[in-house]
């Protein structure tokens, strides 16, 4: 990202930066002189220009952004001192009451600070710092802050066949491209393994490309603006782009595996560590973080998910190391969809505080929840009837447990979910699996047990004597 920032600051080095009036003068500097008195006061107007909302296929080289105008005859010349966007000073003149900045270089600027190039309008903020010099001598400075937006140029129409890359974990070879994902519309995803601890270039191209003849590689290819550069997330650029001219070579830094999504929506890359491991936090546990274990092709949890006030779903979300420092899932577009660095999930609509098994896919970028209502205790030791009596255990949301205290007999027991056999755990007490764990034996007496739920070995029964 600095580095597209950089690119930024080239283009404001390559045009003229001027305060657009060959009079200014110290007299006008705003650090000199607080702003003092509101505009309004000196009859000083500072509002949206004629083409403040622009579109670029159909903008001219300069537009006219900001209008300002004063009928206060106390004010004998106006100064444009600065105009800002996005916290970076733009080239811009004053002109008979109408402030002019380059269209091309605006919505450069705007693209790179969105990290979004849909040609969707965009809008932003002008702060505009004008000085008035009085006939008394004296100066004042003003600062408004103006709405303004611009649409970008069209982007490359989204290609039928959808995308692939080739790179050096590949060999460049067209004949096994490594074809990507469409998780939602438009965006795209696959997981590579670089080898080399240095630089691994790739691109990006469209899937129509790999028919048959020779293979055109620069006809259809995507990729960065700047040779070499391993930014992540980074705005795709494409052959003959208007802004950056034509693409450069994109590279990760390192060795390992990584999770790559292409958003032709946006026109925005990025690429992640994949990861083996998830983690769950949210409100129902402090934003600690509880692991969710891999079952095959998907992660599962088991948790206590509240409500907030009855009313709204608490968030959660999934990280990839038990802290905030490394990539993690947020709400995606839809429900049940996750998204990289998205906002807080909450639970699908209709469900309520209470109990889930928490299955969330990481390549499919999907979560989705099970009610657990009810655990209880079954078997040969349970009850009067074996393996037919269900002695329930009730969660506590203190201990975070499902507890119970009851008498039984000598033989062996499992636990279930929903009185059903679905879903059951057993094995060992300090590693309950939900996968075909064994019978557990114990002894007649009485006592408290005590159940935190989990999968693969990762569930804990605590039993008490009483």
């Amino acid at each position: 990202m600095k580095k597209l920032f950089l690119y930024a600051s080239i283009l404001v080095a390559s045009m003229a930066f001027t305060a657009c009036d060959e009079d200014y003068t110290d007299w006008a500097d705003p650090q000199a002189y607080a702003q003092e008195d509101p505009a309004a006061a000196y009859g000083l107007n500072i509002t949206e220009g004629s083409q403040s909302n622009f579109v670029m296929a159909e903008a001219p080289e300069q537009v006219e952004l900001v209008a300002v105008s004063s009928d206060n005859e106390n004010i004998s010349k106006l100064i444009l001192n600065s105009v800002t966007v996005f916290g970076e000073k733009v080239p811009a003149t004053l002109e008979n009451g109408v402030i002019k900045v380059d269209a091309f270089y605006l919505d450069s600027l705007v693209e790179v600070k969105t990290f979004d190039r849909s040609s969707t309008p965009h809008a932003f903020d002008v702060v505009v710092d004008v000085a008035a010099k009085l006939v008394t001598g004296e100066a004042k400075t003003f600062q408004k802050t103006t709405a303004a937006s611009v649409t970008p140029r069209p982007t490359p129409e989204k290609d039928e066949k959808g995308y692939a890359m080739l790179g050096q974990w590949q060999g460049w070879n067209p004949s096994e491209p490594t074809w990507m994902t469409e998780v939602e519309p438009g965006v795209y995803q696959a997981t590579v393994t670089t080898t080399d601890d240095g630089s691994n270039w790739y691109k990006f191209y469209q899937g129509s490309g790999f028919g048959e003849g020779d293979f055109a590689w620069d006809a259809v290819a995507l990729g960065c603006a700047i040779n070499g550069d391993d930014t992540t997330p980074n705005l795709v650029v494409w052959n003959n782009d208007p802004i950056f001219g034509g693409f450069q070579t994109p590279v990760i830094t390192g060795a390992g595996k990584w999770l790559i999504t292409l958003d032709m929506n946006k026109m925005v890359y990025s690429y992640v560590p994949y990861t083996e491991n998830l983690w769950y936090a949210g409100d129902a546990n402090g934003w600690s973080f509880w692991p969710l274990v891999k079952v095959g092709d998907h992660f599962e949890g088991y948790y206590y998910i509240y409500l907030a006030d009855n009313a709204s779903t608490w968030g959660f979300k999934f990280t990839t190391t038990p802290d905030w420092n490394n990539p993690q899932y947020g709400a995606g577009d839809g429900e049940g969809v996750i998204a990289i660095d998205g906002g807080n999930c909450n639970l699908p609509s209709g469900n309520e505080s209470g109990f889930y098994k928490l299955i969330v896919n990481t390549d499919n970028l999907t979560f989705s929840v099970e009610p657990i209502s009810q655990l209880s205790l079954i078997g040969s030791a349970i009850g009067a009837n074996a393996w037919s009596d269900d002695f329930d255990l009730r969660f506590n949301t203190e201990t975070m447990a499902w507890e119970g205290t009851y008498a039984v007999n000598d033989g062996e027991f499992k636990i279930r979910a929903n009185h059903d056999w679905s879903l059951s755990w057993g094995g060992s007490l300090d590693a309950m699996t939900s996968q075909n764990g064994a019978n557990l034996p114990i002894s007649a007496g009485t006592y408290k047990f005590s159940f935190k739920p989990n999968c693969d070995g990762q569930g804990v029964l605590t039993i008490e004597a009483q």
